[in-house]
């Protein structure tokens, strides 16, 4: 590939950031606004990065991708997440797993857990699978989340209400475990699911 001129790399950057962020590509109208110039100019830009081997282009407003766009990414495995009993946190598993980029969403830190235990079955969670979690601190109800309780960790259905927080396990021969807020804090979101057979 033939290198960039100063201007073409911040509109390559741009349209790599947007695919990222957004999962489609930008509009040429995007990138003529995002660098105050015109459409005409921008598509001048956007068929330089074309012909120099950066992205590829075809029919329609939203049709740019990148030539060297991986399908996948290796993010770490943390640890053991317990789909059961709340086990210790994080028993080190040195250990990292490929995960398809279309389960990702948007910008973030991302990492793995490996369920031990069959309390979220009926969510089709088992034992072994790798659980895909986003960092975050906080999380929508509903949502399947690695939540710490007195430094144990586990994986479960999260509510708030009447000031309380609900873990509430995905099979019918657990209970659902109710805490003061102050004692469970969310380290991740679960995205996805990888499952290994054999």
């Amino acid at each position: 590939m033939k290198d960039l001129t100063e201007k073409q790399t911040l509109v390559y950057d741009f349209i790599k950031e947007y695919i990222m962020i957004k999962g489609y590509a930008p509009s040429i109208r995007d990138v003529a606004k995002r660098f105050k110039m015109t459409p005409r100019g921008a598509q001048q830009h956007v068929i330089a990065l074309e012909k120099k081997g950066y992205i590829k282009r075809g029919k329609g407003p939203r049709t740019i991708s990148l030539s060297d766009r991986k399908e996948s990414i290796i993010v770490p495995v943390k640890g053991k997440i317990a789909a059961g009993q709340a086990i210790e946190m994080f028993e080190e598993i040195d250990e990292e797993i490929e995960v398809p980029l279309a389960m990702l969403k948007g910008y973030g830190e991302y990492f793995a857990l490996k369920v031990q235990g069959e309390s979220m079955i009926n969510a089709h969670i088992i034992d072994g699978d790798y659980v895909i979690l986003k960092r975050q601190y906080t999380a929508e109800n509903n949502s399947i989340v690695a939540a710490v309780v007195d430094d144990k960790i586990t994986l479960k259905r999260i509510n708030v209400r009447d000031e309380q927080v609900e873990l509430v396990p995905e099979n019918d021969a657990y209970q659902v475990m109710v805490y003061d807020p102050k004692r469970v804090r969310i380290i991740g979101k679960m995205i996805g699911l990888i499952r290994i057979t054999s």
